[in-house]
């Protein structure tokens, strides 16, 4: 059941950003020509600044409609009229939220790849496949002054990844659980969310600073700093980075996950 629900969400998604991906892609394919074209071959400067407008102006409509979606598929999903339907599943409360929790988090990655994907067909204009060589063996130079060998490049690609996604369904989650405490709000509740979203993040900021002077104090940035800066050690440094990143996004996701899902099990009001 739980693999029908992410289906279900994944297929709304793709209804509103395939479009869109598509759309952004395409304009960087036409700005990839536009902009470097000599301007007296008959396209004025204006056309370039307008066909270069609209790709900025669809990159920052990819960004807000993602937001906006992601909120919306959990506010009207499970804390409005929608959530009648969704409760009466033969399913946990913790499915439903990781349905679109999961989902959201795949959505916020390929709209990420989509804008690695506009930088290099844009910035790669001009660049010879001998220069994509020439990259390739200095950074070879590179990995071999530092000792990082083709294993090490996995493991700071993978950890890499996992700690990108982390960080994703931490900020994710934070916000399905400043829109649960609104919610337990009997009116204004979209405002009360946005007054707890501000507060987690004040608290957030409380615990951040005393974890970093805690570390600070244990002597743990002096370690970190002296293991990345060895030659040596450098590639574990990387990899211990984003291990450490992904625990402790992972274990703030979890937390949210437990409380959100403790709202919409013991004090959820759809009235």
């Amino acid at each position: 059941m739980f693999g029908k629900l992410c289906k279900y969400e994944w297929r709304y998604m793709l209804r509103i950003f395939v479009p869109m991906w598509a759309l952004v892609l395409v304009l960087s394919v036409i700005n990839r020509f536009t902009l470097y074209a000599p301007t007296d071959g008959g396209l004025s400067s204006t056309v370039v600044n307008l066909i270069f407008f609209a790709l900025i102006m669809s990159i920052f409509a990819l960004s807000v409609v993602s937001l906006i979606v992601v909120i919306q598929r959990f506010y009207q999903g499970l804390l409005k009229d929608e959530g009648y339907l969704m409760f009466t599943l033969p399913v946990k409360s913790g499915a439903l939220i990781n349905a679109k929790g999961l989902t959201a988090v795949l959505l916020m990655f390929l709209s990420g790849i989509v804008g690695i994907m506009v930088f290099l067909i844009i910035g790669t204009q001009g660049v010879l496949w001998s220069d994509v060589v020439e990259m390739f063996r200095d950074l070879g130079d590179v990995s071999r002054y530092y000792g990082i060998s083709g294993g090490d490049w996995t493991l700071m690609i993978i950890w890499g990844i996992l700690a990108t996604l982390a960080s994703v369904a931490f900020s994710l989650y934070h916000m399905y659980t400043a829109l649960a405490l609104g919610h337990l709000a009997k009116k204004h509740r979209v405002g009360m969310a946005v007054v707890s979203y501000v507060a987690i993040n004040m608290l957030l900021t409380v615990i951040n600073t005393m974890l970093a002077n805690l570390v600070m104090e244990l002597g743990g940035f002096e370690w970190y700093s002296h293991m990345l800066s060895s030659i040596d050690r450098m590639p574990e440094a990387v990899v211990f980075g984003e291990i450490a990143m992904t625990v402790v996004f992972g274990l703030g996701t979890a937390i949210f996950f437990f409380v959100t899902r403790q709202i919409l099990e013991k004090r959820l009001n759809l009235e």
